[in-house]
C-alpha cells in the first residue's frame, strides 16, 4: 500500500528554524508515463536568482494552485541562493530550509514538488557574472562536474526519505552548445548517485537544444522521464522582452502563425538557397504583400506568378536607413538592418502558382505573406526561424487556409507532435515544464495562443508547468496594461488567461480555418471602419493598436446575423494599424491603413 502521508516535525531554536523531514520512503511510481499527464501546474521563483529573486516561497502560493485546482510546482532553484558566496561546495542551512518548507507546503496541500537546479555549477541558459573560481563549463570542466554532482548528491540524501509521489528532481535547465553525448554522460553522473541514495526518485531530463529536442539514449531507464520547454514561435512567446536581444524590433505578434519558414537565402547561403511557392488561383487583381522583417547586406526579393518575374526589389544595407529600414544594425557580419515595412505588387494576369526568392546577396526574412483579392485579406505570418531550413511549396485551398503539399494542416506545434510522437514510440515519459507568454504579447494573441496550445497537450495526454504563478508570464499579477484582472485571494488574477489553460479550446486547426471569412472596408479607412463576418455572432471585442502594439481603442460590439460593424476611428492618424477580433474561439488580427 503506497503511504501516503508526509510526517513533519519542526524544530525551533532562537537562531532560526530547523526544519527535518521524516518519511517512509513509499513505494515506486509503477506508471511514469500516466504520473507525468496526470500533473498541471506552475513555476515558483523564490529562489530563481540570488540578486533579484530569492526571497523563498509561501503557504499562499501553495493554497492558492490547490484552489485553483492545479497539482504541481516546480522551483527552478539558483545554486547561489543556497551556497556561500563563492564557495558552491557550502550549503547554507538557514537557506535550505526555506526548499524544506515548500516541500511540507506541497504535502500540506497535495502539489508535487520538482526541485530543479536552473543555475548550476558550471552552466545557465541566463548569463551572469560569477567569481572567477566559478567561471567554469559544466559541459567540458571536471570541478564543475564534480560539484553538479554533489549537488544532486546533497539534495538526495537531504530528501531521501521523501517518497516519489512527492517528490521529483530535474537536472538542469534548458541544456544548450553541447553535444549529446557529453550531456547524457553528465547527466548519468548526476542519475547514479541520485539513485544509488534513492532508487525510487523519478528524475527529469531537459531535452537538447533548450528543451527542444528528445533524447532517445535515455529511453528505458528506470525512473527517467523527459522534460520539454515550450516557448515557439519564440516572436510571440518573448516580443518585447527585454532580456532577448532584438525582441523590441519585431512585429506585433498575431495568432495563428504557421510553421513555414521565414528565411529566404540568396547566393551567398547557395547550400540553403530554396523558393518559397504557393498554389492556388489568383485572378488578375490579386495584390500581394509581403512584409519583410531583417535583410542581411544586401539582398533581391524577386516575386513571380508562373514563370514570369512580376516584381523585383533589391535591399542594400548600409548606415542610412533609406526608404526601406527602419532601424540599423551593425554586426561583426556587416550591416544586418531591420525593415518592418510592407512590399507589394499585384497581379495584371491569373496565375495557379505565384513564388518568393532571393535571387542576389546572403538572406532576408519575412514577417508574413498577405493575399488580397477584393475586400477579403488572408494574411500568413510565417513562424519558423530554424537556420538552414529550405523552403518548400504549399497550397491555398478554396476557404484560404495554407496547407503543405499533401494537403495537410501546417500545425504551428509540428515539432512539438513530432518530440511527442518519439516519445509515445519509444515509451519515454514526457511533461511539458515551462511554456508561457511574457506581457508584452497583446493579450487577445496570448490568449488565443495559450488556448490552443493547452488544448494540443490534452491531445497529446501531457502534464505541464507553466512559467510562473505571479509574474509576467503568469496568471496572476502580470502587470499587463491590455487585460482586466479579477481580485483573487488578494491577487490580481487574468481569468481569461486561466481559462485558456484549463478549458477545452479549439485545436489550432480550427483557429486557422475560423478566422478566414471576414471583410474590412473601407481601404484605406477615414473616420470609420466597417467589419463584417460568416463566421462571427454575438459579443464580440474589438481592439486597435499602432504598429509598435500600444492599445489606441476598444470596441464591445453585439454582432446579430449578418451585421455589419462599424467601428469610428474618427481623430486616427495616418498609418498601419492591427484590428484584433476576439468572440467565443474566434481569436485573429489583420492590418488595416488609416489615410
Amino acid at each position: 500500500m503506497r503511504i501516503k502521508k508526509l510526517l513533519s516535525l519542526f524544530f525551533i531554536s532562537w537562531l532560526g528554524i530547523t526544519i527535518t523531514l521524516k518519511a517512509q520512503p513509499g513505494e515506486p511510481i509503477s506508471d511514469i508515463s500516466a504520473f507525468c499527464s496526470q500533473q498541471k501546474g506552475f513555476n515558483l521563483l523564490g529562489k530563481f536568482d540570488v540578486s533579484w529573486s530569492n526571497t523563498g516561497f509561501t503557504q499562499k502560493e501553495f493554497s492558492t494552485i490547490k484552489d485553483l485546482g492545479f497539482n504541481f510546482v516546480r522551483l527552478p532553484l539558483d545554486y547561489r541562493t543556497y551556497t556561500q558566496a563563492g564557495n558552491w561546495d557550502n550549503f547554507i542551512e538557514a537557506q535550505m530550509t526555506k526548499i524544506d518548507q515548500a516541500i511540507v507546503w506541497g504535502e500540506q496541500y497535495n502539489v508535487h514538488v520538482c526541485i530543479n537546479l536552473h543555475r548550476v555549477p558550471g552552466y545557465c541558459v541566463n548569463p551572469t557574472t560569477l567569481p572567477a573560481n566559478q567561471q567554469l563549463n559544466l559541459w567540458t570542466d571536471s570541478v564543475a562536474q564534480k560539484a553538479f554532482v554533489k549537488h544532486w548528491e546533497f539534495f538526495a540524501n537531504r530528501y531521501k526519505n521523501i517518497p516519489a509521489e512527492r517528490l521529483s528532481f530535474n537536472l538542469v535547465n534548458e541544456p544548450s552548445n553541447v553535444t549529446e553525448a557529453v550531456y547524457v554522460s553528465v547527466m548519468k553522473k548526476a542519475i547514479d548517485v541520485i539513485h544509488n541514495i534513492s532508487p525510487k526518485r523519478v528524475i527529469f531530463v531537459d531535452g537538447l537544444d533548450y528543451g527542444r529536442k528528445i533524447l532517445l539514449t535515455l529511453k528505458g531507464m528506470p525512473n527517467i522521464a523527459q522534460a520539454m520547454h515550450s516557448y515557439d514561435p519564440f516572436q510571440l512567446t518573448h516580443y518585447k522582452a527585454d532580456w532577448v536581444s532584438g525582441s523590441s524590433d519585431w512585429p506585433v505578434p498575431q495568432w495563428p502563425m504557421l510553421n513555414v519558414s521565414n528565411y529566404l537565402y540568396g547566393p551567398w547561403k547557395s547550400e540553403f538557397k530554396s523558393t518559397l511557392t504557393m498554389q492556388g488561383n489568383f485572378p488578375a487583381g490579386t495584390e500581394i504583400i509581403v512584409n519583410v522583417r531583417q535583410v542581411s547586406t544586401e539582398s533581391t526579393l524577386r516575386i513571380k506568378a508562373g514563370n514570369t518575374v512580376v516584381y523585383s526589389k533589391k535591399f542594400v544595407c548600409g548606415p542610412e536607413l533609406g526608404t526601406d529600414f527602419t532601424k540599423i544594425i551593425e554586426t561583426q557580419w556587416g550591416y544586418q538592418n531591420i525593415s518592418n515595412k510592407d512590399f507589394s505588387v499585384t497581379l495584371t494576369g491569373q496565375t495557379s502558382v505565384i513564388s518568393f526568392e532571393n535571387a542576389t546577396g546572403d538572406w532576408m526574412t519575412i514577417n508574413s505573406i498577405s493575399i488580397k483579392q477584393g475586400d477579403v485579406l488572408k494574411i500568413y505570418s510565417l513562424s519558423d526561424n530554424t537556420w538552414g531550413k529550405k523552403q518548400e511549396t504549399y497550397k491555398i485551398d478554396e476557404k484560404g487556409n495554407l496547407k503543405d503539399a499533401n494537403g495537410d494542416d501546417l500545425l504551428p506545434f509540428k515539432d512539438y507532435k513530432l518530440f511527442f510522437d518519439a516519445a509515445k514510440e519509444h515509451n519515454i515519459p514526457v511533461m511539458v515544464q515551462e511554456f508561457g507568454v511574457h506581457n508584452k504579447t497583446p493579450h487577445s494573441v496570448a490568449v488565443a495562443f495559450l488556448t490552443d496550445l493547452s488544448a494540443f497537450f490534452k491531445q497529446q495526454n501531457v502534464g505541464w508547468a507553466l512559467w510562473n504563478l505571479t509574474g509576467s508570464f503568469g496568471i496572476l499579477n502580470s502587470s499587463r496594461t491590455d487585460c482586466t484582472y479579477e481580485t483573487y485571494q488578494g491577487y490580481k488574477l487574468d481569468r481569461e488567461m486561466l481559462d485558456a489553460l484549463t478549458k477545452s479550446g479549439t485545436t489550432s486547426t480550427s483557429v486557422i480555418k475560423k478566422q478566414n471569412h471576414f471583410k474590412l472596408f473601407p481601404v484605406p479607412a477615414k473616420d470609420v471602419l466597417f467589419f463584417s463576418s460568416d463566421d462571427i455572432s454575438g459579443m464580440t471585442k474589438f481592439e486597435i493598436r499602432d504598429i509598435a502594439g500600444r492599445l489606441q481603442i476598444v470596441f464591445n460590439i453585439e454582432i446579430i446575423g449578418s451585421d455589419i460593424a462599424k467601428l469610428d476611428i474618427n481623430g486616427m492618424k495616418t498609418g498601419i494599424y492591427l484590428l484584433s477580433v476576439t468572440n467565443n474561439d474566434n481569436h485573429f488580427t489583420t492590418k488595416f491603413l488609416v489615410e
